[in-house]
């Protein structure tokens, strides 16, 4: 049965480098990469979003710097890719002061953090943003990250798992230990705390342990809304347990319903209402008032980008050894080859899964879609031609609505802001206002 009557939501995408997902697109002279370490590139984006009623945005996060031999960066950084240069939550902190509605979420893994670190750092976000705060929880995989942080390497996946299980746990556990009403700030009794309201947490757990009490009240949303984006079966059962919303890289419908309908069921199986976790696919667009437009947009932003500087990072994500090998080549006719790196099963399938006229990808199709959109389906076109796309995949219920990434920022987003959501609304796909004030209202509210 088709959909009818619900609204779709849309997340913005976001890292703390001089692209998101287009490796080239820091070159162009409209490019805000310049400040990239500037806060008010960041706030202007928030504003720009929340402007486009945005449920939230949310900064994908990696500690490390990309590279390809042991002592030296790779060509990624040589590039301005794969560049993640501050820290998200401080970053948000920034954008929180010039928003009141948009939902600011980072990704922490609990792999590299301790649950008390975690615990205070979300509570403190959800505070200062009035009840605005997600988590993208993570278990991390990239080897460069577990040499920064001294671990010689990661326990496998499902013991990674089970230590996010933990660290959630032990998490709420830490946010649960302050009663409402424990800040009594009484001047005149000389009482700033009530004591009796703030509980001692002991958690013992296989892997994570915590005894004591947070330093921060009980966030104003509880928790932060719980994000995730593993498509292996153990990242499915965990989203079942905790996720509110999924993050995916699918695009073809015959994907995207049976894994929506698969997560939706774990979450069932979880004694959890369908409706609490958002399912939401990301998407790269570029969209002019015509197709023609759009088109020349896209060539235009693509012009700076170098296939070439896939091939390493192509190698790593498939298991083949690409160097070398004429990038016309089918890339299921390469040979499987170890190469050491633990990938998740997600970006593995979502690139040797696309194809092109009925036929599988060459290694410069890959390439090419790699450094352009890192792999995220790409839709170009016209406000009414994109949303068609956009409305066929929710109304269809392979999706909760969408991930939105932009190649070019700012210009990209407000494109998208000025063109697309307006058709969403006349189409009565999308919000005209803001129905709560933290993030978890906005996400949850469907109608």
């Amino acid at each position: 049965m088709a959909r009818t009557g619900s609204k779709m939501h849309l997340l913005g995408h976001m890292c703390t480098g001089p692209t998101s997902h287009h490796l080239g697109s820091w070159r162009h002279p409209q490019s805000d990469a310049h400040l990239v370490l500037d806060a008010e590139r960041y706030q202007n984006l928030a504003r720009i979003y929340e402007r486009g009623l945005f449920d939230g945005v949310f900064f994908v996060d990696f500690q490390r710097l990309n590279r390809f031999k042991e002592d030296s960066v790779g060509d990624w950084v040589h590039r301005g890719g794969g560049l993640h240069m501050l820290d998200p939550m401080q970053v948000l902190a920034t954008m929180a002061l010039v928003t009141r509605h948009l939902g600011l979420a980072a990704t922490m893994s609990t792999t590299l953090n301790n649950h008390y670190h975690i615990a205070r750092a979300f509570a403190t976000l959800d505070h200062l943003s009035k009840g605005r705060a997600g988590w993208n929880i993570v278990t991390s995989y990239d080897k460069s990250e577990a040499l920064n942080h001294g671990i010689g390497s990661f326990p496998d996946k499902n013991l990674r798992y089970d230590r996010a299980d933990e660290t959630v746990e032990a998490c709420l556990a830490l946010w649960n230990g302050w009663d409402e009403g424990a800040m009594t700030v009484d001047r005149q009794a000389g009482v700033f705390i009530d004591p009796s309201k703030i509980h001692y947490v002991k958690y013992e757990g296989e892997m994570v342990r915590t005894e004591g009490a947070l330093t921060s009240p009980r966030p104003p949303q509880g928790h932060p809304v719980f994000m995730q984006a593993g498509a292996s079966e153990r990242g499915l059962r965990f989203a079942g347990r905790w996720a509110e919303l999924v993050f995916t890289l699918q695009d073809d419908k015959e994907f995207m319903r049976p894994f929506y309908d698969k997560l939706k069921s774990q979450i069932v199986a979880n004694g959890r209402d369908p409706a609490s976790c958002k399912v939401l696919p990301a998407i790269e667009v570029v969209v002019g008032r015509t197709m023609k437009e759009a088109e020349e947009r896209a060539a235009e932003v693509d012009q700076y980008a170098v296939p070439e500087i896939a091939i390493p990072g192509l190698s790593e994500m498939l298991s083949r050894d690409l160097r070398g090998v004429p990038m016309d080549t089918l890339l299921a006719d390469v040979a499987v080859t170890d190469m050491g790196v633990a990938v998740p099963e997600g970006a593995f399938a979502n690139t040797m899964n696309v194809r092109k006229d009925g036929r599988g990808l060459t290694i410069r199709e890959a390439a090419i879609s790699r450094v352009t959109s890192w792999g995220t389906p790409r839709i170009v076109g016209s406000p009414e031609s994109i949303v068609d796309r956009m409305q066929d995949m929710f109304e269809s219920k392979c999706c909760d609505g969408f991930i939105v990434t932009c190649p070019l920022s700012p210009g990209s987003l407000e494109h998208f802001v000025d063109l697309v959501v307006p058709e969403l609304q006349r189409r009565g796909l999308y919000r005209t206002e803001y129905a709560g004030s933290t993030f978890r209202e906005n996400l949850m509210q469907d109608d």
